[in-house]
């Protein structure tokens, strides 16, 4: 039995936890939390980060549509009589799939953000770093779509 408990806490200690890398921590934060001493500065610089964050996961959604629809010519389900392209409905159906990952977004980081009361000083930095660190592995999905560039 004590060597099964040594043998436990060893694998305990020596195995990576999928808690260490908290949606609630972010390499952002850390700078702006670095860079500025005032909590107020703090969330601001932070609240840029994220908005910052959203408006490159949009770009690369925007640009991940227009690849779709170049590179999914061909008539929807082969059907030449078909009124839509097979980018055309791949693209809408990707769209809706973003909209869908963005409510789940908003729902998870809210869930997280439950950790402190709200009415704490960090609310909304645990809520906006949660949300850059699942752009960032968002757009790390979206790229794993394979498509190739659009060449203008």
């Amino acid at each position: 039995m004590r060597t099964f408990c040594c043998f436990a806490v060893a694998v305990f200690l020596i195995l990576p936890l999928p808690g260490i890398a908290a949606l609630s921590e972010s390499p952002e934060a850390k700078e702006c939390f670095k860079k500025y001493n005032i909590p107020a500065q703090q969330d601001e610089c932070l609240s840029k980060a994220r908005m910052d964050s959203e408006t490159d996961l949009d770009a690369l959604i925007s640009d991940t549509v227009k690849r779709i629809k170049a590179n999914n010519m061909g008539w929807f389900n082969g059907k030449e009589n078909a009124s839509v392209t097979s980018g055309d409905i791949y693209s809408i159906r990707f769209m809706k799939a973003q909209a869908l990952w963005k409510h789940y977004r908003q729902e998870l980081c809210l869930a997280v953000a439950t950790e402190l009361d709200e009415e704490a000083y960090d609310y909304q930095s645990f809520i906006d770093q949660c949300e850059i660190n699942l752009n960032r592995r968002h757009k790390e999905e979206i790229n794993l779509l394979g498509l190739p560039r659009v060449v203008e």
